[in-house]
């Protein structure tokens, strides 16, 4: 009852974002399932000659997209010139993991399926839907299935036994209303039994040998700051080109408002894409 309560009020926009056991946000209807993939899509997606985004919003894996997270994807799409196709997956405590990755890594098998190339293909994320993307590759490469173009994440939260220092001190001196038990009570009903260092959930424990190059923005005051950190450590170590900028911003996911930084976060995507695209490359 209490998880339905914080949907509903998240979902309507009563609540945007998620306060320490507060109720906030979605809708009373449980799981929020995938969608199935849309053929008409690729005709589009075609004549447009444009890169595809599947993009996760967080929601600390238990919540559905809010209006705020719907309208900045749309500005991201405006800004960046791109078709974003936002990726549902069900949600915990109702479907626990492996299922929110098990279905994003569905929906980009469907789209190859359906005859994209994945040179044409970017996975990005914010917040919990990092590890949700980062573990449907993960899945996607066990597989030895083509692998997408790049990956862009937006304050990732990458590592779910909250090790990093980051989650004490921006508990205690971030403006953000996210706290450390906060993220442990999410991680704990995404979870269950599975083991919190768990590669598949916690992608800093990762090996990121061949994956995508990757881009990271987060900010100094975020409370998953030391995961962006450790992420594109663990990648130059492992050969993964990645790409880090962050903000002294008090926000987290700045990209949330609008703003300079935000327009600017926007613009480096922009970058990112164009330098990784490879239009028509079979």
């Amino acid at each position: 009852m209490h998880i339905a309560e914080m949907r509903g009020g998240y979902e309507s926009g009563a609540l945007e974002t998620l306060p320490s056991f507060t109720p906030r946000g979605g809708s009373a209807r449980g799981a929020w399932p995938p969608r199935p993939a849309d053929h008409s899509d690729r005709g589009r997606h075609a004549a447009h000659n444009r890169p595809v985004l599947l993009y996760v919003v967080g929601g600390g894996f238990i919540m559905p997209p809010s209006r705020k997270q719907k309208t900045m994807v749309q500005r991201l799409a405006e800004a960046i010139d791109c078709e974003i196709m936002l990726v549902a997956h069900r949600l915990a405590p109702e479907h626990p993991f492996p299922a929110a990755p098990t279905d994003f890594a569905g929906r980009y098998r469907g789209l190859i399926e359906d005859g994209h190339c994945p040179d044409d293909i970017f996975f990005a994320a914010d917040t919990a839907g990092a590890s949700i993307v980062l573990g449907a590759l993960q899945l996607l490469q066990q597989d030895r299935k083509p692998l997408p173009a790049g990956m862009v994440l937006f304050s990732p939260w990458c590592d779910l036994s909250l090790s990093g220092w980051s989650y004490i001190t921006r508990s205690m001196s971030s403006q953000s209303p996210f706290r450390m038990e906060t993220a442990a009570f999410c991680a704990r009903l995404y979870l269950r039994d599975e083991p919190v260092t768990s590669p598949l959930a916690s992608p800093v424990f990762a090996d990121q040998t061949g994956w995508p190059p990757m881009l990271i923005h987060t900010s100094e005051n975020d409370l998953h700051f030391d995961d962006a950190i450790r992420m594109a450590e663990n990648g130059q170590r492992q050969g993964c080109e990645v790409r880090i900028n962050y903000w002294d911003s008090p926000r987290h996911h700045l990209e949330r408002l609008s703003s300079e930084a935000a327009a600017q976060s926007f613009g480096e995507v922009n970058a990112f894409i164009n330098r990784h695209w490879r239009p028509g490359h079979a």
